[in-house]
């Protein structure tokens, strides 16, 4: 599905776990022969660079749904704020929940109804 934020144009994929952790490994620049050895999973990703959100395919859907509220709170974090490390403080993550939830909420309920 494809959708804009900040005016830019993403797209949210849905994908094999073993297909996010190639994806992972070729930007890590790791062998291919690595991605069975990564013991970690991914409920999603998001790339800012791409303009783009993965999710495990496999998740059910209520784990699906808070995945993809977390990476597009990501998504949104890039286009309106910054891509640097920062340390928020409790009334910064009050604001991005609050400035960001219409816009999020809108796009996951377009998301599951499509």
């Amino acid at each position: 599905m494809k959708f804009k934020m900040n005016d830019l144009n993403w797209e949210i994929r849905e994908l094999p776990q073993y297909a996010i952790k190639e994806k992972m490994n070729k930007r890590k620049n790791k062998d291919e022969d690595d991605v069975n050895s990564i013991s970690e999973r991914y409920y999603g990703v998001t790339f800012n660079d791409e303009l783009l959100i993965l999710l495990d395919c496999d998740l059910p859907e209520d784990r699906k749904r808070k995945t993809l509220i977390h990476e597009l709170t990501h998504c949104y974090i890039g286009c309106y704020m910054t891509h640097l490390e920062k340390n928020y403080i409790e009334e910064d993550i009050a604001d991005i929940i609050s400035n960001s939830f219409d816009i999020i909420k809108k796009i996951v309920e377009k998301y599951f109804k499509d």
